[in-house]
């Protein structure tokens, strides 16, 4: 079936298609070698972008909330509290000019990042 090897199954011995085994090399079948290096290298670099910006996002919203002095700075001070909730919706028009001037870009996906 479409190249697929069989897999038995524990209980009565019937092969069944393991269709998210794979052959742990190719993204695609047909792609050449470069090809497929290029996009293993692609998705490397997004999935380290998002964890990232997972990290820096936990690590801001966990200083927020339990660094007492930047809490108390926030609870005081309205004005600043407004701005800091419409920064992130500032910084998506940078993001949206310069997403393709690559060093400009993480910058301001960083402070993006750090505004939420």
């Amino acid at each position: 079936m479409l190249g697929y090897e069989g897999v038995r199954s524990k209980d009565d011995g019937k092969f069944e298609v393991d269709l998210e085994g794979g052959d742990g090399e190719r993204l695609y079948p047909g792609l050449s070698y470069g090809e497929n290096q290029l996009r293993w290298g692609f998705i490397r670099k997004v999935y380290g972008i998002l964890t990232a910006q997972i990290v820096l996002t936990t690590l801001v919203s966990s200083i927020t909330v339990l660094y007492n002095p930047i809490n108390d700075l926030l609870r005081g001070n309205s004005g600043l509290l407004l701005f800091l909730s419409i920064l992130p919706f500032i910084l998506l028009w940078p993001l949206h000019v310069y997403h393709q001037k690559h060093p400009v870009n993480l910058i301001v996906l960083g402070l993006f990042t750090v505004s939420l």
